[in-house]
């Protein structure tokens, strides 16, 4: 099977967090009555933004992009959390949804915070590195 490049992106735990989040609110929301198809889309789109900014902010080559980038993904993660809160309160979700939803949504929120903390730390010390070693390098050639 052919691989997207980068790689490394797809190992970022917060990526593949914010990816599963969005999995889950596209299969939670399926549920949801046709009439709240604007819910749908809302939700659908913030939680779809949350990887998408990550992912965009990983292909750019200067650390305050990045953070840039992930810290607009925060505010669309804040925007499905508005939702996600707004749908227990009007109790739209088959309780084990409300659940799996609220564990997946705080563990992105934290995740996503840590990365952000750590590269404003590799920007204040000036560690942040974007070039690929020779090994990586090659890696990404023989893949």
């Amino acid at each position: 099977m052919i691989q997207l490049q980068p790689r490394g992106l797809r190992d970022l735990r917060t990526y593949q967090l914010a990816k599963q989040l969005a999995h889950l609110i596209y299969e939670v929301t399926s549920s949801f009555p046709n009439s709240e198809f604007r819910m749908i889309g809302q939700m659908r789109g913030a939680a779809a933004s949350v990887f998408a900014n990550i992912a965009e902010g990983y292909g750019r080559s200067a650390v305050g992009d990045y953070i840039r980038f992930c810290e607009i993904a925060r505010g669309s993660l804040t925007e499905l959390g508005s939702y996600i809160e707004f749908c227990q309160e009007r109790k739209m979700f088959k309780p084990e949804d409300e659940t799996r939803s609220l564990e997946l949504y705080n563990h992105t929120w934290n995740t996503l915070g840590a990365l952000i903390r750590s590269l404003k730390e590799k920007k204040l010390n000036g560690s942040w590195d974007r070039t690929y070693t020779a090994k990586e390098e090659q890696d990404i050639y023989d893949a």
